[in-house]
């Protein structure tokens, strides 16, 4: 079983100019878990996934604290939060993770599960010898190699 037999080859790629706003979009309608960016040779640049997009908008501080039981209402960090934040100025190269795991199309599903795992990505970049995004492998696909599931699944 390799990533070649699991991976998703209908690609949604973006730039390094897209904005994140067209990009959270992208992942909505395409119900996907994160986008591959890509130069105009379409060769990886980084990853833009739901996690560097939340990033984006949670402050920092608060990933010290295991328990936000303290506080009773975000409400007020909330608010300057998203009125200080215009999403349409933030762009993929500015949020992207830019130096990904990828697999090649003929990496075991072992070893791609193995990677996911050990790394916590929800999704990995498949390319090519010229580092050329050639399709995309995720935790659906992993699982769906493991258990003899069918056909491709929505979210990639």
């Amino acid at each position: 079983m390799k990533a070649r037999d699991y991976m998703t080859t209908d690609v949604v790629t973006v730039g390094r100019t897209a904005n994140i706003a067209e990009i959270a979009e992208l992942l909505r309608c395409h119900r996907i878990t994160g986008v591959p960016v890509v130069d105009e040779d379409g060769r990886l640049l980084g990853v833009v996934t739901h996690e560097e997009l939340i990033n984006i908008f949670l402050p920092h501080y608060l990933s010290m604290f295991d328990d936000l039981a303290f506080l009773d209402d975000l409400g007020t960090i909330e608010a300057q939060t998203m009125s200080e934040i215009e999403p349409t100025l933030f762009l993929a190269e500015d949020v992207m993770h830019t130096d990904p795991h990828t697999v090649g199309p003929g990496t075991s599903i072992m070893k791609v599960a193995a990677i996911m795992l050990n790394n916590k990505h929800v999704l990995l970049p498949v390319v090519d010898e010229e580092n050329r995004v050639v399709g995309v492998i995720n935790r659906s696909n992993v699982s769906s190699a493991f258990t003899g599931a069918a056909g491709e699944e929505d979210s990639r």
